[in-house]
Order: C-alpha cells, then structure tokens, then sequence
C-alpha cells in the first residue's frame, strides 16, 4: 500500500514538475526584456522617427505596458518628441477566446503629450512614418456588406482610460500661422456585449450591448487654447459628460452633462472682450425597474440669463399606461447683452436688442394622448446686419397641441398626420418692419382644419427691387378635413408700382379676390386639382376711377396631363385711366391704340390648355368688344395640339377669327413641322409650316364695320403657305367701300367711296429670299406708247369719288365710268417677289392716265432695299376741275398731256432717294404761265419778257432731293423783238422744299 502511494506521488510530482517547467519556461521567453527587444525591432521597421519605450511587462496571452514613451519626428523638425507618454497598457485575455468571449481588459495611456507642428502642407507627425507605396489595385465589384457573422457565439469586452490627455497644435504659415492647445482631457469608456454570432451595420447593432459606460472628465476641467495674428482664447472649460449603470439595475443608467465656462476672455487684436460665459447642463437617471425617467436641472445658459430651465418625469413606460410630465418653467433670452459680446470681438455690422421667452411650455398626459402647449413672447426684438434693420417690436403666439405618439395608423389624404390629434395657434400677433400680421390656426381630427390670417402694411418695394406699394391681404381656408379645402383671399394695394425698361408705371390701387377649392384626393399633401369659383382683380386710378378689371373662374388640374381650364374670363380696359398709369414706353405705344379703338375695350371668353407627356393642347374662344370702332362681336376660336417633347409638329384644327355679324372672316388650319438639321431651313421661328387659309369679307347690303368704314359685296383672299412659299389669289365680286369722318353730312366732312371693286390677283411670295436684288434701271425717256390690244383686266373700279383736294367741303371724282369700261382698271400679279402692274387706265378730270410697267420690287421685304418703277401717260386731263368754280371761267384751256416716270430705291427714306422725270408737253397759257412762275422770280421786267411767249413743253426731274426745270417756248410776234437764248428758260438744282413751296404758293392763287 505505501508502495502505490509513492508510485502515486513520483507521478504527482512529474506533472507538477511539467507544469512548472512550462510556467518557467514561458516567463523566460516572454518577459519584459524579450518584449524590449520584439519593441526595438517592431518599432524600427514602422516607424522613420526614433521610437523610445520601457517595457515593463510583455505577455502574447494577457497585453503589455509601457513607461517612458517617446516618439521623435525627423532630424529638420528638431529634437522635440512629436509624442510623449508617461505611460500605455494593453491587457486583454487572449484564452478566453477558446471559451467564445473577445476581452480587451483595458486600454489605457496617462500622460499623454502631443505636440504636433505644420509648415505649410507638412506635419512633423507626417515624418515620423516612412512614406507609403502607393499601389493602384483593380477594383472589384461587390455587393456592400451589411453584416459581418463569426459562425460560433461570441461576447466582447473594452475598457478604455485616457487621463492627462494634452494636444498641442503649432501651424507656421506666415500670416495665416496659429497655435492651439487641449489639455487636461480624460476619457473613460467600457463596453461589454451579449453573445453574438453577427455584427449588423445599422441600428440594430445597439441591441448587442449589455453594458456600456462613458466618464469624459468627470471632475476636472479641461484647458482650451488659440492664438492667431487677430487674437486669441485661453481658458478652461468644464467638459463633463457620464453615462453609467446605475448600481443595482441591469439595464438603468445615469447621465449628466455639463459643458460650459463663465466668463469667457477673448483677446481680438490685442484687446480682451467683454467677459461672457454659457453653459448647458442636464442631470437624467432612467429606470426600467421602477419604469421611471427622471430629468433634473436641465438649463441651457449664456451669459447671465438662462434661455431655458426645465425638468420632468416620465413613468409607467408601458405603451397604454405610460404618463408624461415634463416642463419648461423658466426662460429669459436678452439679446443685448449678446451683442455687446460680439460687438467686443469685432463685429460691429451685426447688433441685437429686446427680450423673447419660450417659456412656459408643457407636456402632459399618456403615450396615445399627449398634450403640449406654450406660450412665446417678444418684445422690443432688433436685428441690424449692415445696412438692414429687422425689426420685431411684438410677437406672441400660444400653441396648444395634442398628439399619438404611438399611431400606426398610415398617412392619408384626409388625415394626412396620424399622430396629431389636434393643434391651435391662437393670438398670433406679429409686427415686422411696420408690417402686421395676426390671426389663429385650429385644427383636431374630428373638425378640420380652420385658418384665418390678417397681413397689412406689407410693403412690396423692401423685398423687390424697383417695385413699391404698401399691401394688404385676408387669409381664410377650412374643410373637414385636409383631402378638401375651401380657400378665399382678399388682396388690396395702395400706390403700387412696378418698373418696365427705363421707365415706371404711375400708382396703381388694386383690389382683389379669390374663392377656390382645394383637392387632395389620392394621398397626404397630394394637391392633384384646383377649382377657382371666382378670381377678380381691379386696378383703379388713385382719384379711384376703374382701369382694369379682370374676371374669372376655373379649373386647374395638377395630375397627368397638366391642365388649365377657365371659364367665363372677362377683362375690361379703360384706356382712358389706364394708359396715365403705365410705364412711358407702355404709354407710347397704347396712345395710338386708344385714338384708334376707343376708350373702351372689353375681352371675354374659355380658356383650356393641357400639358402631358406626349404634347400639349391649347383651346379657347376670345370675344372681343371695341365700342369705339363699332366692334361689339369679334370672337377668335383656337384649337391647337402641340406634339412631341420636344415640341416637333404644331397642329392647328382650327383658327378662326369672325366680327361684324360674321361679315367678317379669317379662317386658318394645318401643320408646322419642325425643322430638322439636314432638311429645308425653317420659314416660321423654328418651324416649316403647311398651311391654308382664307380671309373673307362678305355683306350684301352696305354695313358699318368699324368706325367710319362701310362695305358692300364680297373680297378676300385665299392662299396656301407651304415651306418658304406663300401664294394664293385676291379676289373681290362688284364691292363697294366707304370711308368718312368727321361730321357727315357737313363742311367738316371727309368721305371717300369706291363703287365696283372687282379683282382676282394671283400673289406669290418666297420668305427664303435673303437679299433684294436690283431689277430697276431709272429710264427717264421710257414712255408709254398707245396700248393696242390689251389682255382683259383683273383689277378694275367703276368709281372713285372723295373730297376734293383743295377745295374743302367740295366733293370731286377722282375717277369714272367711261362708256362702258370701269373708272379705273389694270393687270396685275405678285409673284417672285415683286408687284408688276400693266396696261393701267384711269379716266379722270375728262381726260385719261396709262400706266405700264409699273413695278414694285419687294425682295426680302427690307424697306431699305426695295425698289419701284412708274412710267405713266395724262392724256387730255382738264385741271380747270381742280379749281374752285368762279375761277374756271377765268381759265381759258386747262388741258394738259404729260409723261411721268419716277423710280427710287429704299423705301426706308422715300423722299431723298426719289427719281422723277416729268415732261408736259401740252399746257394752256394760264398754267403755263404758273409753271413760270414757280421756276423764276417775278417782276415786272420778267412778266413782260415771258408774257411775250407760250409755253410749248415744261420738263422737270427731280433727283436726290434737288429740282431741275426747263420750259421750252414758243415763238409770237412780239418773241421776234425780245429773244430768249434757245427759246427757254431753266432752273437748275432747286431744293425739293423751296420748289413745292412756290408751288403751294401759286395754286393758292387760283383759290383766291
């Protein structure tokens, strides 16, 4: 038996032995000299700086601890260690990871110093690791990871201390240099976690945590420092943040923060500013035991005034049982004392004064029953930021609100916030740079919303530049609910004015209103349509005379398509008021437009436009009303589809345009095509059009059209628009025309009338020609010849009668019937870009005009480059008729035979740039004598030496605004005695002004 027993204990001892040969073994190559040395060497291969370090103690199982350490930057950052520490541990356990468990039993570093330095982009700590070896990788595409998993449970364990934590910051940048400085920050953290098998990276990661503590310097303070060129700050700080377990509770924590300094000096430009402090602090212990949150001395304070100071109580935290006490009871915000802060620091374009509250604010109740409600005051409230002042002198408001913190019910379109019970914000009372406002905001779930808002005194001319007027508006809506809300404005304006170029408009007084209907029908806050039962707008004079006024009503749809509908639009204008209270450039142009259609006018009628993906749509019909042109009954209708987004094709089904009882017509339909970049180029904007269209004028009795104008038959003209190409006829069946002012019948009366207009002219015009070429040569030998055959006319009048020309109150015929043939007739045609004319004849003053190759050369249609050519024949006209009827007796042949050409080119400029050529070669004595008259000076020398001689031929022309004349004579008795040289006598380079002077001056005689 004593043998077993020692046998038993030689075995005992050699695992004992084993065992502790192990232990010793261990110790002797895992030490702290061995670990000195794996440091030297791990250090030297990572480090490009000198690293310094006493290992106190090395294990690979359970961490290792320094003392002493040093970390130096490169040789030209100087000898100063970028780093120091008096101490850093790393414990941990590595064999609990057989048994599934990750602890890091504690970080810790005491005494951290770092000293950190920058010369322009370079830091010394930058230096203190050799340079990387940059190396570009091929990127792999992969699916980003949302989780990590570990396969076997794990648990996790951290504790971190930091104490004596200092950091110096010095940046060498010339004028942009500057220090900075943090010391005396200690941090203590602790993790510990629950088994896991994956590590999700979202949110839920926090469900992993059973234990969890942050003390960041939890009874010393720390010491904050800058220093730059403009100033600088150093002080200390309390910084003080806990978050821990509370002692007996699995899951309580406490909390407390403090942050904040009193008295804070600031030196700016070697001056210190006015001492200022803040702080914000709250104290918090949570409880899930006793179901309990506990908020104690929360404040949030600056300076000397606290802005808020609360507390409050949460308990019961079951979701139908849970109660809710929490409050704000005290809150003082003075805004001087801030601004004289900011004042000492520099800032001298920004200054606040007043007083404002937040408190008392309060919430009460349970989870599915949640009252909140407050108060806010302002008084006195000044804010200057350079130049512009804010003013608040007032503002209060109460709120009232009532919320589910817990609904689950989904947003809808009657209910669009589940969780919000009800609201109210009543008083509202808000006075900003003069400018009120006022009203209440209620709203619950069972009633509706119900909004009324008062704005006044809003001056437009503060917030829009160039614009003024001082405005003022009524805001009204409620519904029972918000899927539909009934909305009404009313909007008035004194002394508004708007700019428009280099002028602007007079002062304008507006009232207006609006009534509408807003749908939300589908989703929450999903506006899809808008119905507007009635939009009115006046604009009065300021002696309060109506200018304008606009009516209307409508629908406008948000969905898809878009759409516009209005009904019934009605706009009136009173040019009178109006025009004075438009801008000057307005002014001009609407001056004429008021002298020619009145005072009045009036426009009404639908509306419908439509935006979708595919196109847009565009229908009305527009009435217009001109009582000062006799137009009571103009009416355009459109229906016009847009095609293709992009717009590529615009389709008009219809565009007609009726007034007069339908007299009067214009009807046009068809295709534009947009033009593409290889096709034909564009002959409307951006467009190739394809058009017809008519525009016709019928009455089979005389009838007024506007004022002053009356038409009898049919005219109009048909053409077709395609590409560049514009062509059709002109056409008018036996139509009479009519036009008179003043008063008829009487001496002031002016009345011209056209019996018998009968055309059909074919016209085609090119808009692709760019430039005018030159077709005329002046001719001023080119005469008319006698017709002979002629092709029959396509544009004839039977009679022309109007005022006479001279004589006033006098009627005269300036062309009639002959025979059988018409006053007035030709052959004409528009093709190629020019206007040819031929075989004209005139019968008039008892004698007959030709006209033949008469051309007007349009071209491109600049009025500079176009040109013009008239060649005619008077035959036999009798001038006497021209003269009042005492004086024909006294005239003893007032025939004349003539030939005239004149041509000319530029339009732009007519008179400088006529060319005339007039040749009479048949005048009586009386008119002759005249003709001498206006080209040489009268006396009684000359009356007697051209008394002497007839006239046989007067030739005239006219060239660059200068007259030249010769009158040729003929031979008498008494010419044998006094001799002209040539028989003539001429006038050379006579200003047009001065020639159509004299000549003024001699018909005056024959009136006398």
């Amino acid at each position: 038996m004593a043998s077993e027993f020692l046998q038993y204990l030689k075995k005992k001892k050699l695992r004992l032995g084993i065992i502790a040969g192990i232990f010793l073994f261990y110790h002797l190559l895992f030490n702290s000299i061995t670990g000195q040395i794996l440091t030297d060497k791990i250090a030297s291969s990572i480090f490009a700086g000198k690293f310094e370090a006493n290992v106190r103690s090395f294990s690979p199982f359970y961490g290792i601890r320094f003392t002493d350490i040093k970390l130096y930057p490169a040789a030209d950052w100087g000898q100063k260690p970028v780093l120091t520490a008096k101490e850093l541990g790393i414990s941990y356990n590595l064999p609990l990871i057989l048994f599934g468990r990750l602890k890091i039993s504690k970080i810790s570093i005491h005494g951290l110093e770092l000293d950190l330095k920058q010369r322009g982009n370079l830091w010394n700590i930058s230096s203190v690791f050799p340079p990387s070896k940059k190396e570009e990788a091929p990127a792999e595409k992969s699916e980003p990871l949302t989780e990590i998993r570990t396969y076997i449970p794990v648990s996790a364990f951290l504790e971190l201390d930091l104490k004596d934590i200092n950091v110096h910051v010095n940046s060498e940048n010339g004028s942009k240099s500057y220090s900075a400085g943090l010391e005396g920050l200690e941090l203590g953290f602790l993790l510990d976690t629950d088994r896991f098998t994956r590590i999700p990276f979202d949110l839920k990661v926090l469900d992993l945590i059973d234990e969890f503590q942050v003390k960041l310097n939890p009874e010393n303070q720390i010491k904050l420092g800058f220093q730059d060129s403009s100033g600088g700050l150093d002080h200390p700080f309390r910084c003080t943040l806990i978050w821990e377990r509370v002692e007996g509770s699995k899951a309580g924590f406490h909390s407390r923060l403090d942050l904040g300094s009193e008295k804070i000096p600031i030196r700016i430009a070697n001056r210190v500013s006015a001492p200022f402090g803040f702080s914000i602090k709250y104290d918090l212990d949570v409880s899930p035991e006793k179901k309990e949150l506990l908020l104690r001395n929360l404040e949030w304070k600056v300076g000397e005034d606290t802005w808020l100071e609360g507390s409050g109580k949460i308990s019961d935290f079951a979701p139908d049982s849970g109660k809710v006490n929490l409050a704000i009871q005290k809150s003082r915000i003075r805004l001087a004392p801030l601004s004289d802060f900011l004042h000492s620091l520099g800032f001298d374009s920004f200054s606040m004064s007043g007083e404002a509250s937040l408190a008392p604010i309060l919430a009460e109740g349970d989870w599915n029953n949640l009252r909140v409600l407050g108060e806010v005051r302002g008084n006195g409230l000044d804010f200057r930021v350079g130049k512009k002042r804010h003013s608040i002198p007032v503002f209060n408001l109460d709120w009232d609100i009532r919320i589910d913190p817990q609904s689950e019910k989904d947003p809808g379109p009657k209910i669009p916030l589940p969780w919000m019970r009800s609201f109210a914000f009543k008083n509202l009372k808000a006075i900003y740079n003069e400018i009120l406002l006022e009203g209440n905001l209620n709203y619950s779930q069972a009633e509706g919303p119900d909004l009324d808002l008062k704005l006044d005194n809003f001056g437009l001319g503060d917030y829009l530049t160039g614009y003024s007027g001082k405005f003022s508006a009524e805001l009204s809506a409620f519904g029972k609910d918000f899927s539909q809300l009934d909305a009404g404005l009313k909007l008035r304006a004194r002394g508004f004015r708007f700019p428009l170029g280099r002028g602007n408009s007079g002062n304008i007084n507006l009232e207006g209103g609006l009534k509408a209907l807003f749908h939300f029908p589908k989703k929450a806050w999903g506006l899809e349509e808008i119905l507007v039962s009635n939009l009115n707008l006046q604009a009065f004079s300021p002696e309060g005379n109506s200018a304008a006024k606009l009516n209307t009503g409508g629908r406008i749809g948000l969905g898809e398509p878009f759409v516009l509908d209005l009904k019934k639009a009605g706009l009136d204008l009173d040019l009178e008021y109006l025009v004075p209270l438009l801008p000057l450039s307005l002014r001009e142009t609407l001056i004429p437009v008021r002298n020619q259609v009145g005072k009045k006018i009036g426009l009404d009628g639908d509306f419908y436009y439509s935006l979708g993906d595919h196109g847009q749509n565009i229908q009305g019909s527009l009435g217009v009303d001109l009582p000062g042109m006799n137009l009571r009954d103009g009416k355009l209708s459109l229906d016009l589809k847009m095609i293709g987004s992009p717009n590529s094709k615009i389709k008009i089904d219809k565009l007609e345009l009726s007034a007069f009882s339908k007299k009067l017509y214009l009807g046009l339909g068809g295709e534009l095509t947009k033009a593409s970049k290889t096709g034909p180029s564009p002959s409307l904007g951006e467009f190739i059009p394809s058009l017809k269209g008519e525009l016709k004028l019928v009455s089979p009795k005389e009838s007024g059209l506007i004022k002053g104008l009356f038409f009898q038959g049919e005219a109009g003209a048909k053409f077709n628009w395609y590409g560049s190409l514009i062509q059709g006829d002109l056409i008018s069946k036996n139509s009479n025309i009519l036009l008179q002012s003043g008063v008829c019948p009487g001496y002031d009366c002016k009345l011209y009338k056209i019996d018998g207009w009968n055309a059909d002219v074919p016209f085609a015009h090119d808009l692709s020609v760019k430039e005018t070429k030159n077709l005329i040569e002046g001719n001023k030998r080119k005469f008319v010849m006698n017709y002979g055959r002629t092709p029959a006319p396509n544009f004839t009048i039977r009679q022309i009668i109007g005022n006479h020309p001279s004589l006033k109150g006098t009627p005269f015929e300036y062309s009639r019937p002959k025979a059988d043939s018409p006053g007035l007739s030709a052959n004409l045609e528009y093709s190629e870009n020019y206007l040819r004319m031929d075989y004209l004849k005139v019968y008039t003053l008892d004698g007959e005009i030709w006209g033949k190759d008469m051309i007007v050369n349009v071209g491109s249609g600049d009025p500079e480059k176009m040109e013009y050519s008239v060649s005619l024949r008077v035959k036999d006209i009798d001038l006497k008729q021209l003269l009042p009827a005492k004086t024909q007796a006294k005239i003893d042949d007032g025939k004349v035979k003539a030939d005239l050409n004149l041509w000319g080119r530029n339009l732009g400029d007519p008179v400088p740039n006529l060319n005339l050529f007039f040749s009479i070669y048949q005048i009586g004595n009386d008119f002759g004598k005249s003709a001498i008259n206006i080209f040489a000076p009268s006396n009684i020398l000359t009356d007697f030496i051209y008394g002497s001689y007839a006239v046989d031929k007067i030739e005239l022309e006219l060239s660059k605004g200068l007259v030249y004349a010769v009158i040729l004579f003929k031979r008498s008795i008494l010419g044998t005695i006094i001799q002209l040289e040539n028989n003539q006598v001429s006038q050379q380079r006579m200003p047009l002004a001065n020639f159509l002077k004299r000549a003024q001056n001699e018909i005056e005689t024959f009136n006398q």
